[in-house]
């Protein structure tokens, strides 16, 4: 049986392809993140300090989300009783971007929306873990410099606590 070359150089070129694609990596461990687009420009907001990436459900009266780290904060506060859904964000459920000693938030002017999703995450050891993800964007403005800003693309995946 003879092989030609042509054949034998196409073998070796798909399966060098086929052998040096990434794997998707599946994930084993919960890996909370709060990320969002402000005026075009990607926002990634670490935990740190005494914050943690981590959704406190008050109750039935609220659910408060803030953490930052190197000048950037962020997070939101919703009253009332809070279920899975859409929530406006205005002046009463709140949602806020602070750079250094500027500080943006929505009121009943500058709005935007958020969504909840709760549900809970199965690692490996057979561990439970509540989680609440969803996405939000708003338009918020600084109450000093009246400057504003535009939030887009916001999404969020928190440890979810209950006091």
């Amino acid at each position: 049986m003879k092989i030609s070359i042509t054949y034998l150089t196409a073998l070796l070129y798909t399966m060098t392809i086929f052998f040096s694609c990434k794997k998707e990596r599946i994930s084993t461990s919960l890996d909370p993140f709060y990320h969002m687009t402000v005026n075009n420009e990607l926002k990634r907001i670490a935990a740190c300090g005494t914050s943690a990436d981590v959704a406190e459900y008050l109750k039935d009266t609220a659910v408060f989300a803030a953490f930052g780290c190197g000048g950037q904060r962020a997070g939101f506060y919703l009253k009332g009783k809070i279920s899975d859904g859409t929530y406006v964000l205005d002046n009463k459920n709140i949602a806020w971007f602070d750079l250094g000693p500027v500080s943006y938030q929505t009121d009943s002017l500058n709005k935007g929306v958020l969504t909840i999703k709760s549900r809970v995450f199965e690692n490996t050891n057979g561990g439970r873990i509540p989680i609440v993800e969803g996405d939000f964007s708003f338009d918020a403005i600084d109450k000093n410099t009246l400057l504003k800003i535009k939030v887009t693309n916001g999404k969020y995946l928190l440890q979810k606590y209950q006091y």
